[in-house]
């Protein structure tokens, strides 16, 4: 009940505004507490993971996505978003717990890897006409820094596979962000059309947030604050591909409350 709590009152936070009360660096919303809103939107966030990975139908449907902009690319890069989302709220559920932040982010790693393994068995990125690079290079790098984070590397420690990690994921989700074409080349890939674009820079946006975390954990920072730059960075990137750079293929309506519940439950962990 808490959980469901948490998450009404993040998606309602325009509302509830008088009920924000200041309580030792962190903000309580409607009595819901700091906890309680990350683990709403991490839940929220595995739910979202879920869905992409394994219903693209249902994604494509929901947020409106064009039916020209339907390509086996565009659906191979939201079922690799979707690992990525469910990854990272697996490493948010696991911080929340007190675990371990290494660890943490290497359980997280395998949702990803597992769908890597199947899409190499399947001879997927064979299929869109990709090179070795993206091929076995995600594979092979995410297949050691997950060993290392899980302690199972005696030449690379843990603490240092989770910077490297977060270093990892951050500079490939610029790359692709920021010049998507160039970056896609780079890993012998490529992508066409408006919606492969949006879908690429979608999947830039998650691993960003998740290296982002990574790396604030790796830096000493708390898990609820570790959540809330995640959350700020992915609200910030939702702004900009419906208002500002326009990218966004799907209804922008739908972006709606994303944007009231990254702003909000990002606010609520960070003040």
């Amino acid at each position: 009940m808490k959980l469901m709590l948490a998450l009404f009152a993040v998606a309602n936070a325009a509302s509830l505004t008088p009920a924000l009360k200041l309580r030792g660096g962190s903000i309580s919303i409607a009595g819901i507490e700091p906890e309680q809103i990350a683990m709403g939107l991490t839940v929220l966030q595995g739910l979202q993971g879920v869905m992409s990975t394994t219903n693209v139908d249902q994604v494509f449907e929901m947020y409106e996505i064009p039916k020209s902009g339907d390509t086996p690319t565009a659906r191979f890069i939201c079922e690799q978003s979707g690992s990525v989302m469910l990854g990272a709220a697996i490493a948010a559920y696991l911080a929340l717990g007190g675990g371990d932040a290494a660890e943490a982010v290497g359980y997280a790693n395998i949702p990803g890897l597992l769908l890597n393994l199947k899409n190499l068995n399947d001879g997927v990125t064979d299929k869109l006409g990709w090179g070795d690079q993206a091929k076995y290079g995600p594979l092979v790098v995410s297949g050691v820094l997950t060993a290392a984070l899980l302690g199972k590397v005696d030449a690379l420690p843990a603490a240092d596979a989770l910077k490297y990690s977060a270093y990892w994921l951050l500079a490939n989700a610029a790359g692709m962000y920021l010049a998507p074409d160039k970056a896609m080349e780079a890993w012998g890939a490529s992508i066409k059309g408006d919606t492969e674009t949006n879908m690429l820079k979608l999947f830039a946006q998650f691993a960003g947030t998740f290296g982002l975390f990574a790396l604030k954990l790796s830096d000493g920072a708390s898990a609820l604050e570790a959540i809330g730059y995640a959350w700020a960075l992915g609200t910030a990137c939702i702004v900009d591909g419906v208002y500002v750079s326009k990218y966004s293929v799907g209804n922008p309506d739908k972006a709606t409350p994303w944007i009231a519940m990254g702003a909000v439950g990002a606010y609520a962990l960070l003040a």
